[in-house]
């Protein structure tokens, strides 16, 4: 497995723990971002991708900040 690869698993895997610690369901991320629970499942579970801007405002919501590279961190906050 790549570098990329294992970072973005471990994304998924931060995202969810996340959003579980916050008791929020799929189906509420979901809603809160604009996508409906099965793209939001699909994508907590690795299995499709979500546009940049969706995921900086799951990051913001779920108050995770995303280090993009040598120190550029993007929180989904204006």
């Amino acid at each position: 497995m790549s570098n990329w690869q294992s970072d973005y698993l471990t994304l998924h895997t931060r995202l969810r723990q996340a959003r579980q610690s916050k008791r929020l369901t799929q189906a509420g991320a979901g809603e809160r971002i604009g996508v409906c629970e099965r793209t939001y499942r699909d994508f907590e579970a690795g299995r499709t991708d979500l546009p940049a801007p969706l995921v900086f405002r799951l990051a913001n919501l779920l108050g995770i900040k995303i280090i993009i590279s040598d120190g550029v961190i993007a929180d989904g906050v204006d």
